[in-house]
């Protein structure tokens, strides 16, 4: 029996003839048997090679480099999403790409195969991303001193840094302690909305997005720091130091997104951006480090008064000064996912005028005068605030897909995954396919909502089709303050206007985010 399997196996590495050769990859290049659900048994003896996982095949030195390539390249100038769907429509629902890392990169485009990834990914899932950032870090060593936060750090590291952390972000009970710090700023932001509009249109003008991203990082920064940036100030110079964040910020995820993935032929290229992305990276470092001794030098002074609002730099300082330092800078980074999240879910409730006037029935029964505040408590009553945000999610996901890094050799769909793969479970393909959500172009807040008769014909068909804040202990640690920011802003918007959208559809870029790139022209009709 062990003669017959070497004989098979040294069958299947000859090099065939040329037309052979042809013919076996046309056959891979499209679902088959081996494409579809098996069972995981995680049993490494009966599976396919790697090598065997459909998905287009690399030339020898130039990899998959020349698809990238303008004119002849089949994914030249395609975003994120619109590659992950090409690869998913001709390939099926396991594709293996080479190229674009060191290790092979594997798609996964089934909510039961993510689901296996998952259960695989060990107790300390590794997600190796986002190394230009990781690389800045340790070039830093003043600042980051061997701490470099959850987005990089791996292992042990990253285990030590989170279970520092996670109870002063992810508990319910701590998050609604700054329950009226949002509440505050929310109100100031949506009180300046009515400045903002064109005397005649109502329209708010087109860099509404910009306001957005100063909304998120005053609300993160009072959160974080408990410490006012000014951020929203009337006529903010384009040379401030919250403009310049915020800048800076967007600039950090393109230039990554350019260097992790956008093939380059040219070095120089590459080097470039690595310089732009350090020096955008100091100057987010240098901005910061300066409202973070504010807030430290606060601290010092309040130490006797109890009854004030505790940050989560103060709390981490209890516990650990340098993780304190590092996840204030890492919380004052990540304003970008939510503004943009904020952008896309207005867009929804004004493109939707018969979900915008249910909604308004949720509100005005929460909020029957308009400065009534917003209280946790309240945060409990509102389903389908909460459907609509869900929904806007599923339509609108922040990021692509949540990436995990093989801890050992595992069986995934049939095939040998090697130790170290990159494995990618493809939400955001997943989370638009008839299969999984039934009208899955229509904007349904109610296929979120349990009580409502909506509820079992557009529901999700698998609890791994939708997972905007990511899954398990790696999941997205700020994902309660997201929310809670999210349902205060539209609450406080419904209550206010009518908002209308009278233009085309939502325009974005599909980079390691998603980030709205059309005009928020806005039509706010006050109530």
């Amino acid at each position: 029996m062990t003669r017959t399997r070497i004989f098979i196996r040294e069958v299947n590495n000859m090099r065939l003839p040329l037309k052979m050769q042809s013919r076996t990859r046309s056959i891979r290049n499209y679902p088959t048997g081996y494409n579809e659900i098996v069972d995981m048994s995680n049993n490494l003896q009966h599976v396919r090679p790697t090598e065997d996982i459909p998905g287009p095949k690399a030339l020898p030195l130039i990899g998959n480099l020349f698809r990238f390539l303008p004119y002849i390249g089949e994914y030249y100038n395609v975003n994120v999403l619109t590659f992950m769907r090409m690869l998913h429509n001709k390939y099926g629902n396991i594709v293996k790409f080479d190229g674009l890392k060191k290790q092979p990169s594997i798609f996964l485009f089934c909510p039961e195969l993510c689901k296996n990834m998952y259960q695989l990914q060990g107790k300390i899932p590794m997600r190796i991303a986002m190394e230009p950032l990781h690389n800045y870090r340790k070039s830093r060593k003043d600042i980051y001193k061997g701490q470099y936060g959850l987005t990089t750090s791996q292992g042990e590291s990253w285990k030590d840094f989170r279970s520092k952390v996670g109870p002063h972000m992810m508990r319910p009970n701590i998050v609604k302690t700054h329950a009226t710090q949002i509440h505050d700023i929310t109100s100031e932001f949506v009180d300046k909305m009515s400045t903002l509009r064109d005397p005649k249109t109502l329209e708010l003008p087109d860099d509404f997005m910009n306001e957005l991203y100063k909304w998120s990082v005053e609300t993160m920064c009072l959160i974080a720091l408990n410490y006012r940036m000014g951020c929203l100030k009337s006529n903010l110079a384009v040379d401030s130091e919250p403009q310049i964040m915020i800048n800076c910020v967007k600039e950090m995820f393109n230039l990554t997104y350019r260097i992790e993935n956008v093939p380059s032929l040219l070095k120089i290229s590459h080097t470039r951006n690595y310089q732009k992305l350090f020096r955008a990276l100091d100057q987010i470092n240098v901005i910061s480090a300066k409202y973070i001794e504010y807030a430290k030098n606060n601290i010092s002074k309040s130490r006797d008064n109890t009854n004030r609002d505790y940050s989560i730099l103060e709390k981490l300082l209890c516990i650990d000064k340098q993780v304190a330092l590092v996840m204030a800078l890492d919380i004052l980074m990540s304003t970008d996912t939510t503004s943009n999240a904020a952008g896309a879910l207005l867009y929804y409730i004004a493109n939707n005028k018969e979900k915008q006037d249910k909604l308004r029935e949720e509100v005005m029964s929460v909020l029957p005068d308009k400065t009534t505040p917003i209280t946790h408590d309240l945060l409990e009553k509102i389903p389908y605030v909460r459907g609509c945000i869900k929904e806007c999610m599923r339509l609108f996901p922040i990021a692509n897909g949540i990436l995990r890094n093989m801890p050992k050799d595992v069986s995934l769909g049939g095939y040998l995954i090697p130790k170290g793969a990159n494995v990618m479970a493809c939400h955001a393909v997943l989370s638009m396919d008839p299969k999984y959500f039934a009208r899955p172009m229509e904007y349904i807040p109610e296929r979120w909502i349990r009580d409502s008769p909506e509820f079992l014909l557009y529901r999700s068909t698998h609890t791994h089709a939708y997972m905007p804040f990511g899954y398990g202990v790696r999941a997205c640690i700020g994902q309660r303050f997201a929310e809670m920011e999210l349902e205060m802003l539209l609450l406080k918007v419904i209550r206010n206007f009518r908002i209308e959208w009278h233009y085309g559809p939502l325009e974005h870029e599909s980079q390691i985010v998603n980030t709205v790139k059309s005009p928020l022209r806005f039509k706010l009709i006050d109530l």
